[in-house]
């Protein structure tokens, strides 16, 4: 059993993990600015920023991971980006230093959007950011770097794909991650190794074009396939068949986001 702070917690990722988390027996504290509506008694709200240090210091104190999710979850302008996601960013990481958490950093596969499906290749592929905000993750993963080499700090920065219940897009077919796998990466990124992990936030999806691996270094066993899902998923693209879905081919990872003007709101 973990205590664990979720910031962000009243956002769409925050909201489906937590119970899961809880029902693993983990005790939760939960930061965000508004509260989260599946908040129970036994959990420990904070209404707060999380760009605001004391609060940060203070919330994190005591606990055995800091799993850090808020941010906007898409493109706004450069001081947005900066202001929000960068800032929490470093806050998260001297709240968790100083409290002798872990980490675990909300990357995005939009750090490194711009590389094609199909060259995605074994392993981490470099940063291609799409988009300020994909920017922001690359800005993410860095100070995960320095933080875990300065201070010795256990960090997982997961590239989070394309987070809900079950995949909403053709796209999705490949980069789908569910809530039960997302909390299982939760659960690796408590014992993870010292240093930063970058990793992929994705099921075991049959159609994937990412690697697992670096995610099973750290203890990362997803157990939820896309494929479970096509017959639906067919039939809401209106598609005859899940054989109609067409395959993601070399179109880059960071999708619309690639084609979305840089600093306006969105997509």
């Amino acid at each position: 059993m973990a205590e664990i702070l979720i910031t962000g917690a009243a956002g769409a990722i925050g909201t489906a993990v937590a119970p899961l988390l809880r029902d693993a027996g983990h005790r939760l504290r939960l930061l965000d600015l508004a509260p989260p509506s599946g908040a129970t008694p036994d959990d420990d709200v904070r209404i707060a920023s999380a760009t605001d240090d004391a609060a940060m210091q203070d919330a994190a104190r005591g606990t055995d991971l800091v799993l850090h999710l808020a941010s906007f979850a898409s493109e706004r302008s450069w001081r947005d980006i900066v202001d929000v996601n960068v800032e929490s960013t470093r806050v998260a990481l001297d709240a968790a230093r100083d409290a002798g958490a872990a980490v675990l950093l909300a990357s995005s596969v939009h750090a490194a959007g711009f590389v094609p499906s199909d060259a995605a290749g074994d392993g981490m592929p470099r940063t291609r950011p799409d988009t300020y905000y994909g920017f922001s993750k690359v800005a993410a993963e860095a100070l995960g770097d320095l933080y875990a080499d300065r201070f010795g700090m256990r960090i997982v920065s997961a590239r989070i794909m394309t987070f809900g219940d079950r995949p909403p897009t053709a796209r999705s077919r490949s980069t789908w991650l569910s809530p039960a796998d997302f909390a299982r990466l939760v659960e690796a990124a408590l014992t993870a190794p010292f240093g930063n992990s970058v990793v992929w936030g994705v099921s075991a999806n049959s159609r994937r074009t990412v690697d697992l691996e670096p995610g099973r270094a750290i203890g990362y066993e997803p157990q939820d396939d896309a494929e479970a899902h096509v017959v639906e998923l067919a039939a809401e693209l209106g598609l005859a068949s899940p054989d109609d879905i067409p395959p993601v081919g070399s179109d880059p990872l960071g999708g619309v986001f690639t084609d979305h003007p840089l600093g306006t709101p969105g997509p």
